[in-house]
């Protein structure tokens, strides 16, 4: 591990200060659009001469929504490898503006796998008070476009999409959650957000990129900091997700973004913690963008740019973090699109002739890896005074708590079985655009089923206060007649690992917990089970799995 470099706290400007001159000829309504921008006119192009309004305001402020959009039109007037536009409006009405950037230019996600180079997404801002991220992109954005650089040129050989802000309403807000009090980044699964619907059905799902990063700030603020690290990041973590595409972060695009960071100075390691015995990952939850990323078989990165060095050198440190991401994808693009390629042909594979099985629990545990870290050390910081180097203690040949083990698994089936009034269920998988069909005819077939023994009811994430945690007894293997309109979800498709999350009842992110079938469950005879165990059966959950393939007249249903 390299020494640690001079802490930027040290030399860092103070956050709040007077805004410049123009920002108040902004208010009076008396600045030109170009001034209240801090947009400067340039050379020949123009663009070497935009900046962001936080560059104008020499980092003294972020800059805000209206502020970004007309930056981003400028930027694009002049770019000719850009296009710019909305993959949806928040709950408040703001546009979700989206930048693409492919030389030659394509049209869409089609034309773009077509090209044969690996397609990229880039985004920031699911908290809306993570606003350093977001400022990095923003400048990013003007270099992809700027003929000539070095970002500009690797559009030869790479297709980007840029998402700046996921979370505009928040950012509005200065408050890490969106209007409704929701956390955009515990919104994956669920898609309950209009903002976090819209990306992952119109940019993730759509475009399926090869690659996608998450980027945060103000990392690890509630471990001391991060120091002293100036990038903390994660792959994918889940025990769900291909084991090839972990492997590919951790052995490949992580060390390259290590290396990148180092050339300039700062120093990068694992999300999100350690003591003196071992360090500690971010846990499996898909809920959350890098491991939702796995089980949608794309790479996914988590970026938390640390809080402690400041605003202007958080925004360098996120610049060159993006940076090495694109530059990884120019000079290893085969390697990407192989390692996601393959996991995507696997997990078809492994649904079309159903095999294996799927976790329905898992633990993080630690893998062969044994690192060496810095810490601060409790007992010599003083909290009152900024971190100094001296108080740093070295932790070596330590374990990292960084693999996901499944603890319970269930037979992964060819498809499953929703009754026709499962609409809410079905209208979620539809927001993953996850293939689903319906029964044109009725059908006698053989599935197999839970009985169901208990449940638990508990507060979950968003606001979701009695979220059931349904609590399995035996597999049940029985003939059933199927009615028309039964909905019909196969798990031999891409996106065949989240089918098999939500629809597993045990999962952490089913479709039970978030309450798109829990009127289906039923409560009646499971009270009346419990009341006389000795001679009433267990019912069945309401969900049916095909475990061998079947001939079925159905209808695929994109409504």
């Amino acid at each position: 591990m390299p020494a640690p470099t001079t802490p930027l706290s040290a030399t860092r400007r103070p956050f709040l200060r007077a805004l410049p001159p123009s920002a108040f000829l902004l208010f009076l309504g008396l600045a030109t659009p170009c001034a209240s921008q801090g947009i400067e006119e340039g050379g020949p192009s123009q663009l070497q001469g935009l900046r962001t309004p936080a560059e104008a305001s020499d980092f003294a402020r972020h800059t805000g929504h209206d502020e970004m959009m007309a930056y981003l039109t400028r930027v694009q007037a002049e770019a000719s490898d850009m296009r710019l536009g909305s993959y949806g409006r928040t709950l408040e009405g703001r546009d979700l503006p989206v930048a693409f950037f492919s030389r030659p230019h394509v049209t869409s996600p089609a034309e773009a796998h077509a090209t044969g180079k690996p397609v990229v997404v880039l985004g920031a801002n699911a908290h809306g008070h993570n606003y350093v991220a977001r400022e990095a992109l923003l400048i990013l954005l003007r270099e992809l476009g700027a003929p000539g650089s070095e970002m500009n040129e690797l559009l030869d050989r790479v297709i980007v999409l840029v998402a700046p802000s996921k979370n505009p309403d928040g950012l509005a807000a200065e408050d890490r959650f969106n209007a409704r009090g929701a956390d955009l980044n515990r919104d994956y699964m669920t898609l309950d957000q209009p903002s976090m619907a819209a990306y992952v059905g119109n940019v993730i799902n759509r475009w399926n990129p090869h690659l996608f990063v998450d980027g945060h700030d103000g990392g690890a603020v509630q471990y001391g900091g991060a120091f002293p690290y100036h990038l903390l990041y994660q792959g994918p973590g889940l025990a769900g997700a291909d084991p090839a595409l972990g492997d590919l972060a951790d052995h490949r695009v992580l060390p390259h973004v290590n290396q990148a960071l180092a050339s300039e100075g700062f120093q990068s390691f694992y999300w999100s913690r350690g003591d003196a015995e071992r360090w500690l990952v971010g846990g499996a939850a898909p809920r959350m963008g890098r491991n939702y990323g796995g089980l949608a078989n794309k790479l996914s990165i988590l970026f938390e740019v640390a809080e402690w060095p400041g605003m202007e050198a958080g925004v360098e440190v996120a610049l060159h973090a993006y940076r090495s991401i694109l530059t990884y994808t120019r000079d290893h693009g085969d390697e990407l699109m192989g390692t996601v390629q393959a996991a995507r042909e696997r997990t078809v594979a492994l649904g079309r002739e159903p095999t294996g099985q799927v976790p329905v629990a898992e633990r993080m545990e630690a893998d062969s890896l044994r690192v060496t870290y810095q810490i601060v050390d409790p007992a010599q910081v003083d909290p009152s005074l900024p971190v100094q180097e001296e108080a740093l203690l070295t932790v070596e040949d330590a374990p990292i708590l960084r693999q996901a083990v499944g603890t319970r698994f269930r037979d992964r089936p060819w498809a499953y079985l929703l009754p026709p009034s499962a609409e809410a269920a079905v209208a979620l998988l539809k927001r993953h655009r996850i293939e689903v069909e319906r029964l044109a005819a009725p059908v006698e077939v053989e599935v197999r089923g839970y009985t169901l023994e208990g449940i638990r009811w508990e507060s979950a994430d968003n606001h979701h206060g009695a979220a059931p945690v349904i609590q399995v007894g035996e597999e049940v293997d029985y003939r059933v007649h199927l009615p028309p309109g039964t909905w019909v979800v196969r798990t031999g498709q891409v996106l065949g690992r989240v089918v098999t999350h939500l629809l597993e009842p045990e999962t952490t992110d089913n479709i039970f917990y978030w309450d798109r079938m829990t009127f289906l469950l039923p409560l009646a005879e499971l009270e009346a089970f419990h009341m006389s165990p000795e001679t009433v059966e267990p019912p069945l959950l309401p969900i049916r799995k095909l475990m061998a393939p079947a001939r079925l007249p159905t209808m695929l249903d994109g409504g």
